[in-house]
């Protein structure tokens, strides 16, 4: 029987359908690398939650055959050296869509009408409500300017028009022109999306060509009284850049649930008022988070029994 690591416990539910036919190993508590490095070898798929799978790792299971990390994103897996191994890299593309889009639009409304600062206000004690609040602004009639317009970026954008917005987009895949029409969204050139958004929110993978895409130079083409919204990948961002354009009033405000150096964040950031934050549960919903470890181990297991699963990111692996 196949051996299956998982580096943290999830519920029952989402073991139901594989732990008669799988040896699935839970911890009581979440594994740290080093104890998982002192494992590894035993197993033929591991499932990642919070953890990385860097060469070391990969080197350390000698039985590996796939590896799963519990999200879209597979930075911490160092996938190309995986694929040099033989080794299948699998993720959760399909089960996040719905909470982080809801998380997304969240925070577009928490930022641009001010209400962490409110909370954080009367929480002090502070009734302030000005007659004409500069840092409220209108979310109907506005501009969203989605930069990534995959399943996230296209359900933000169903959602934000739902609010009223006008939505714009920019993709280094542009869109067939029938999805354009079928969202009712305009694509322009990434300069002209910044230039143009009310609210810039973020949906592309993190890949070296996006790291510090915005950065000083970025922030300052945007609109002043304009807002970003990040719930990708935080190194997208150049965090210390960020704190300067609000500071400075370049621009109006941000909503983050993701940072550059997470679970770190720098005490300017958490100082400021024009900011709302989240600790990166954009996809933390029960439906979500149990929908993601069924597809992550459903992934796994299918390449254990020698199928190739729609969520593996190196088919390749898979076809030999």
């Amino acid at each position: 029987m196949a051996k299956i690591l998982l580096s943290q416990p999830v519920p029952d539910i989402c073991l139901a359908q594989f732990k008669d036919k799988f040896d699935i190993t839970i911890p009581d508590a979440p594994m740290t690398y080093d104890e998982v490095m002192q494992v590894i070898g035993e197993y033929d798929a591991y499932m990642i939650i919070g953890n990385k799978g860097d060469k070391a790792l990969l080197d350390a299971g000698k039985n590996l055959k796939a590896i799963a990390n519990f999200g879209v994103g597979y930075d911490n897996i160092d996938w190309k050296y995986a694929t040099e191994k033989g080794i299948a890299v699998v993720n959760t593309p399909t089960q996040v869509t719905d909470a982080t889009a809801e998380h997304t639009v969240a925070l577009i409304v928490a930022a641009m009408r001010g209400i962490a600062r409110s909370d954080r206000e009367l929480r002090r004690g502070e009734w302030i409500s000005p007659m004409f609040p500069e840092f409220n602004t209108a979310i109907n009639e506005s501009t969203l300017g989605i930069l990534g317009f995959g399943r996230i970026g296209k359900l933000v954008c169903k959602k934000a028009q739902g609010l009223g917005m006008k939505v714009i987009y920019y993709d280094k895949f542009r869109a067939a022109p029938e999805v354009e029409a079928e969202y009712g969204v305009t694509y322009m050139e990434l300069d002209d999306v910044v230039k143009t958004a009310d609210c810039i929110s973020l949906h592309m993978p993190f890949i070296p060509e996006n790291h510090h895409l915005f950065d000083l130079a970025m922030l300052k083409k945007m609109k002043k009284d304009a807002y970003l919204v990040n719930c990708a990948r935080g190194p997208i961002v150049c965090e210390a850049d960020l704190v300067t354009a609000l500071k400075e009033g370049i621009i109006r405000g941000a909503g983050l649930d993701v940072y550059e150096f997470e679970p770190q964040i720098s005490d300017a950031l958490k100082q400021l008022d024009n900011v709302v934050l989240t600790p990166h549960i954009a996809s933390g919903t029960m439906k979500a988070r149990v929908g993601m470890a069924i597809e992550a181990l459903t992934g796994l297991t299918a390449v254990l029994c020698g199928e190739i699963p729609y969520n593996v990111v190196n088919k390749e692996v898979c076809a030999k």
